[in-house]
């Protein structure tokens, strides 16, 4: 989980972030930016190096010497030391050595406390960031850190214009270096107008097997399961069953939410995540056997005492709960159960074979177990996240599928197989008017060099998941990993070749 004290973001719209905490913490909206490949000569740009030099030297010593000396006494001891360190350490063995590219600056411009620097991993191949606040006197302790994903520097050169099989040549040998460095184990695809042209499948699905990994292995999805529970919703809507601006009072009682939820929040604001509702995986869940939660129902205990952080459509907040809460108005307003529901109206018109919420305590073929890599005392050790994540996923995410039906998924939105042309739209379509700019109806949402992109990234350790669809363009990248966020990264690579003269 995200540890407190160290701020680690993603400041990247990618379709939403690896994990719901980050996706909390992220900015409502992108801001202007410019950059430049001078430096500027402050304190916290000075700082920003010599923390970029501390995770490219892995020498946790002089981290240790740095953490004690040079952070605010308030940050130092927000978090154990052991944790400050884990981070450093984790960003250096994902990232391999990190380049300093230049300054990034924003409109409006950000205090002069604070210090944006574009990175570039070598190992990742992609575009990274870190962000250090200092404090005003000196010697200028560091007040904020964070590690982030970043867009690609806005001022980079264009180059020619790839084909098919030039992204297809470029992803084999990208795919092909993280796994051998242990950076990557997952599948990928990559299609165009629905026809697939590059698939990679690398890595261990089970380490106590030494099974590999399969094109048809099913992994995790993360919060990507949010996407089916937005088109069915939407898909209630369109029968008449339901409407996006029905209070969710209608459908639920107090057994799940206080009134003021049931009376102030609608149905469009638990799809948008601007329902002001937060995450169910609370103090609660974290105590409890995680046995007692398999049906939408039994997760009630866990969301009726929910209070509202803001009035429902005035802000944006990731929410696991909001979608929770929408899996079970779905249940009300069609009469079935959320689970058959999805089998009945959207993974099998869809075709999608290997794509369900299995009970992880019974038998299911060809599942990856989620893996955790540790500094052990004889190097890399992993630990399996069987008894970290949930019995069984739902309407917020948790289920597992293959890259090969998320390819299928997007071809039954795309041919008119789940929602009319009007509904579709409206799923792929930002809600501004109810405090969504970048998200809609259980779909993220990107504008970039190659047009619109739609869909949805899943993240929890051990866990990275990742859709995009492009509705201008055609393309699909799906991937799907058993280590947390390679997935991202991958998916990222990707984008970055497609747009690539564009």
């Amino acid at each position: 989980m995200l540890k407190r004290g160290l701020r680690v973001i993603i400041v990247l719209l990618s379709l939403i972030p690896a994990t719901a905490v980050l996706a909390q913490n992220r900015a409502a909206a992108p801001q202007p930016y410019t950059d430049s490949a001078t430096i500027p000569d402050t304190a916290a740009y000075r700082r920003a190096r010599e923390i970029v030099e501390l995770v490219n030297g892995g020498d946790a010593e002089k981290v240790r010497a740095f953490i004690d000396g040079q952070f605010a006494a308030e940050f130092r001891d927000a978090m154990p030391m052991a944790e400050h360190l884990d981070m450093f350490e984790r960003v250096h063995a994902d990232s391999g050595e990190l380049e300093v590219y230049g300054a990034r600056s924003y409109t409006p411009p950000r205090p002069v406390t604070q210090a944006v620097l574009v990175l570039r991993s070598k190992l990742e191949e992609s575009w990274r960031a870190v962000v250090v606040d200092v404090e005003e006197a000196e010697p200028h302790r560091v007040a904020s850190l964070m590690f982030a994903q970043a867009r690609p520097p806005s001022n980079l050169p264009k180059g020619e214009r790839l084909s098919d099989a030039q992204i297809a040549e470029a992803m084999k040998g990208y795919v092909e270096r993280l796994a051998a460095a242990d950076g990557f184990s997952g599948t990928v695809l990559l299609a165009r107008d629905g026809e697939v042209f590059f698939t990679a499948a690398v890595g261990i699905a089970n380490r106590d097997f030494g099974a590999p990994v399969r094109l048809d292995t099913k992994f995790n999805l993360g919060s990507m399961n949010k996407m089916f529970t937005g088109v069915a919703a939407a898909q209630l809507a369109q029968a008449g069953k339901l409407s996006m601006e029905d209070a969710v009072g209608k459908y639920l009682g107090e057994d799940w939410l206080p009134r003021e939820a049931l009376d102030g929040v609608q149905v469009q604001h638990l799809l948008t995540h601007t329902s002001g509702l937060g995450s169910y995986f609370n103090e609660t869940f974290d105590r409890s056997s995680r046995a007692l939660y398999r049906g939408v129902e039994d997760y009630r205990p866990l969301t009726k005492g929910e209070t509202l952080a803001f009035s429902a459509g005035t802000q944006w907040r990731y929410s696991n709960t909001g979608m929770l809460v929408a899996g079970a108005v779905i249940e009300k307003a069609s009469g079935e159960d959320y689970f058959e529901y999805i089998r009945a109206y959207i993974t099998g018109p869809a075709g999608m074979v290997n794509t369900d919420c299995y009970e992880l305590d019974r038998v299911n073929p060809n599942l990856a177990v989620g893996y955790v890599k540790e500094k052990g005392p004889a190097g890399t050790e992993y630990r399996n996240n069987l008894f970290m994540h949930v019995m069984r996923g739902g309407p917020a995410g948790g289920g597992y599928s293959t890259v090969e039906d998320l390819l299928r998924f997007d071809r039954a939105l795309r041919g008119g197989k789940l929602l009319s042309k009007e509904w579709l739209d409206r799923v792929w379509s930002a809600h501004p008017e109810v405090g969504s700019p970048r998200y809609g109806y259980g779909f993220g949402i990107e504008d970039g060099p190659a047009g619109r992109i739609v869909g949805h990234n899943g993240g929890f350790p051990g866990i990275s998941a990742a859709l995009a669809m492009y509705v201008d363009t055609g393309y699909t990248i799906a991937v799907l990993s058993n280590y947390g966020g390679a997935a991202e990264m991958v998916k990222n690579k990707a984008a970055e070749l497609i747009a690539q003269g564009r």
